[in-house]
């Protein structure tokens, strides 16, 4: 073996294990910072559903909010994506960081997606600039992806492309919806909740400590 194919294999090895430390940091500030779990004797969270609560809930802000981590994560996403030849199309609120820092990573424009009409002005369904390259859909989590739907419907009635794949950091669905919402379009993500110790007694016997999420306001 020629001295240039071990550069090249030492340079994937250390690509493979660059990207795996990025993904843990990532998943390690999710884990401590990204999910509230009820205590044992704590008020349960209220949900959307009415009649029915929570004893976790994932607070990605928390971690988006953060230069680094957001960074890091778009890099990882671009990195898995089949092609870069599209246009970000971020779902408000929540998918707006991801996506600005993945079309900075791909050095193209990005458009933002209304879950419903502006109510004055233009009274427009989108921000920015479309520019005729397939949109792809972000957002920071898929649960029952209802938000992506709407985004994908609105693109869709003003005849705007939309791309085959759609991301997001965390794929929810599994175990609790329908992995067919968004009409047999690929999901690229990075995490899935087995990625943690989603509830307070999981966090315990996996760190053997008590979760701390921090003051709220």
């Amino acid at each position: 073996m020629i001295d240039a194919e071990k550069v090249v294999i030492l340079e994937k090895a250390l690509g493979m294990f660059k990207s795996k430390s990025k993904l843990e940091y990532l998943r390690q500030e999710i884990e401590e910072n990204g999910i509230y779990r009820v205590a044992p004797d704590g008020n349960r969270l209220p949900a959307k559903q009415p009649n029915m609560s929570y004893t976790w809930q994932f607070y990605l802000r928390r971690c988006m909010f953060d230069p680094k981590f957001i960074s890091t994560a778009a890099e990882l996403l671009v990195e898995n994506l089949p092609s870069t030849d599209i246009q970000i199309g971020a779902c408000e609120d929540a998918g707006v960081p991801l996506g600005a820092a993945m079309a900075a990573v791909l050095g193209t424009p990005m458009i933002s997606i209304k879950k419903s009409r502006k109510v004055y002005g233009l009274m427009n369904f989108t921000e920015g600039k479309a520019t005729g390259k397939p949109i792809l859909l972000v957002d920071d989590l898929a649960g029952s992806q209802s938000t992506l739907k709407v985004a994908a419907k609105t693109l869709e009635a003003f005849k705007l492309p939309v791309a085959d794949q759609y991301a997001t950091l965390i794929n929810k669905t599994q175990g609790t919806h329908p992995e067919s919402y968004m009409q047999q379009r690929q999901l690229i993500s990075l995490f899935t909740c087995d990625d943690f110790a989603m509830s307070w007694s999981a966090y315990v016997e996996k760190y053997g400590r008590t979760p701390d999420f921090g003051k709220h306001y």
